[in-house]
């Protein structure tokens, strides 16, 4: 059977996928029905002899066992820390964050002063000022710890770098380590990036250039990251396997154009490779490329041509082994982008691929644009609600300016200490970054309406029929047809964008998120209310994306009040006690007797301290109790004053619709 890594590595990833969207209590009986079909499989002489199912099902299983022994061997026995206090000693193993004053590092424990506390985990340490400490130093510290995620989805990565909880630090006292590990120097190597850049580059160019050469984007200006997300472009700001293929690939062919041997040519590549991963903080997107590129150089090796799917799939497998690193957002994105380009454009060429030179340029970045998007797709409208179709022409250009980029930067930095030497890469990156920057700006200024909304739960209802679409073609043919499957699902895109272009513009949303905050909007207004957790404005954020509203008002949202404005420039901010606001004639706001009400087209919700309601409807706002089972719910109210309700109970499709 061919391509065995690649039923292994993607049927634990969709497995795992699926465990993370579920509540923790189902993924026993889904470990049952693995093993009940893998035993089926086995039984059936037919599926027995054809391999694949019992491989399918086999490693269904093994992702079971590997999610439920982490949540209970790490996750549960972390989260029991939620709300106690204890005496640590810990190293801070990466460089910190600082946001509105407050300091956020992430450390190693060595010591956890509790009964029957884990040991040695790694968690977000925030801190009111910066801890007097180098990198590895030994600190001891009095923490307070607390429970920041219900699931790998809403911890933004965290729970796949195995981070399960955070703590507020009191007080602390370091103490010098002398014996540092190898990735102090690593740290050390991006921070000396870090001020190569930022010296040599005005402030714009250097955040955006540090973003592209190592991934970190804490310095990148949110305009340009704005700018860059409308474009569909934001995917050249984290280091993926497009930045590893540039990277180690210029390096590799620079060594054979001077005639370097094939094994030394291959082992210093591969150096760069891990040095240049360390750089990038060794993220699942980079350990899934740096897997492939070393799978290719090693077949190169033995003159074998390496199978890019069977590649991914064992760099997927690899990945998997951390279960929670399919929440991770980038991963995702950049495994579908590949199937993309090594399924859907192969076949694609086959039937329409040009032979002129010129044409066939323009030809391959406009076609690898469709099938990316096409093949990220599901991940966009899970993740994101959002997609840009500007990515199809931009990334035509852009893709160029970042190899540019990269290896200007990468020149400018080796070249750094001999400044006459240094020129030219300088030069050359400041004018690849400038060219971006001026470039996804006029795009946006332009463009925007080609950046869509997708959040409709009727474009997860498309995706399950594009899917099951895609299963019958295989069922009943064997094998894809491409020009029917094309052409039925572009019906359905369009008919779906349609009706969701309708429904947006005359229905109105009241959404309760699962920290407590009430949003309220229709096309042109917006209200928030309680908006005083990190993970409301990130909600309220993704519900904005970069839509500007006529009217915006925060009520009692003082504590968050920066992260507001930065989604809703220009809110005016009230309060319970005074005046209520003026919206616009279908949604109004009044308080009466301690409960503040919010009509919506003549539909009146009640907002209590604990719950919202709605005719019979009640949803709760306590999210330490009943409400961290059910995640956010959104009322969707018509103009005639019909509700639906959309709960996002993470499943298969991340929503359930019922009237």
């Amino acid at each position: 059977m061919k391509r065995v890594f690649a039923f292994v590595g993607f049927s634990i990833a969709i497995t795992l996928f699926l465990l993370n969207c579920l509540p923790f209590e189902s993924a026993k009986f889904i470990l049952l029905s693995a093993v009940i079909l893998l035993i089926l499989s086995l039984l059936i002489k037919a599926l027995r002899q054809e391999r694949v199912m019992p491989l399918v099902f086999g490693s269904a299983v093994f992702a079971c066992l590997i999610f439920i022994i982490s949540m209970q061997s790490n996750v549960q026995v972390q989260k029991n820390l939620d709300g106690k206090t204890a005496c640590c000693s810990f190293q801070i193993v990466d460089i910190e964050s600082k946001t509105e004053g407050e300091y956020l590092y992430t450390v190693k424990t060595n010591f956890v002063d509790l009964p029957d506390a884990p040991q040695n985990i790694k968690l977000k340490v925030k801190a009111n000022g910066k801890i007097n400490a180098d990198y590895y130093d030994n600190v001891n510290g009095l923490v307070t710890f607390y429970s920041f995620a219900d699931n790998g989805f809403d911890s933004y990565g965290d729970y796949g770098d195995g981070i399960f909880i955070r703590a507020k630090l009191i007080n602390s006292e370091a103490k010098a380590n002398n014996k540092k590990p190898p990735n102090y120097y690593i740290i050390k190597l991006r921070l000396k990036i870090k001020d190569i850049l930022y010296d040599n580059l005005d402030e714009e160019k250097a955040g955006l250039g540090l973003s592209l050469f190592t991934g970190d984007k804490r310095l990148l200006n949110d305009d340009i990251k704005e700018s860059f997300q409308v474009c569909g472009i934001s995917h050249m700001t984290a280091v993926s396997g497009l930045h590893i293929s540039i990277i180690c690939l210029s390096i590799y062919f620079l060594l054979k154009l001077l005639r370097v041997p094939r094994i030394p040519c291959t082992v210093v590549t591969l150096a760069v490779l891990l040095v240049y991963s360390g750089i990038a903080d060794f993220s699942k997107s980079v350990i899934r490329a740096g897997i492939m590129i070393t799978a290719m150089l090693i077949s190169k090796l033995v003159n074998n041509k390496a199978d890019t799917l069977n590649s991914l799939g064992f760099a997927v497998f690899i990945i998997c082994l951390n279960p929670f690193a399919v929440t991770d957002a980038g991963a995702v994105l950049t495994v579908s982008a590949v199937v993309g380009l090594s399924v859907i454009k192969p076949a694609i060429d086959i039937r329409i691929r040009p032979e002129n030179k010129a044409l066939r340029y323009f030809y391959d970045g406009f076609f690898t644009g469709v099938c990316v998007l096409a093949a990220t797709f599901p991940a966009m409208w899970f993740f994101f609600g959002n997609v840009s179709l500007l990515a199809l022409i931009l990334n035509i250009i852009g893709i160029p300016l970042l190899e540019l980029a990269l290896i200007s930067l990468l020149l400018l930095c080796l070249l750094s200490p001999i400044p006459f030497l240094a020129f030219i890469p300088k030069c050359l990156s400041s004018f690849s970054l400038g060219s971006l920057i001026d470039i996804a700006d006029f795009s946006k200024s332009h463009f925007e309406f080609l950046y869509l909304n997708v959040s409709d739960g009727l474009y997860g209802v498309m995706i399950a029929g594009a899917l099951l679409l895609i299963a019958f073609s295989l069922l009943a043919t064997n094998k894809i047809d491409i020009k029917t499957v094309a052409a039925l699902i572009s019906v359905m895109v369009v008919t779906v964008t349609a009706f969701s272009v309708f429904d947006y513009r005359s229905n109105a949303y009241l959404t309760v998120s699962a920290d407590g905050a009430v949003i309220v909007r229709d096309r042109d207004t917006m209200l928030a209310i309680d908006i005083d957790e990190n993970g409301d404005c990130y909600l309220l954020e993704d519900i904005v994306g970069t839509k500007k509203y006529d009217t915006s008002v925060a009520i009692n949202s003082l504590k968050c009040q920066n992260g507001i404005t930065d989604a809703l420039p220009n809110t005016e901010f009230a309060s319970y006690d005074g005046e209520m606001p003026y919206l616009c004639e279908h949604i109004s706001v009044s308080y009466e007797n301690d409960i503040l009400c919010v009509s919506v087209y003549n539909k009146v919700f009640k907002i209590y301290e604990d719950y919202v309601t709605i005719d019979s409807c009640k949803v709760y706002r306590d999210v330490y109790d009943r409400f961290s089972q059910t995640g956010d719910t959104t009322f969707v109210v018509t103009e005639n004053a019909e509700i639906q309700i959309k709960q996002a109970v993470l499943g298969l499709f991340g929503f359930i619709l019922f009237d």
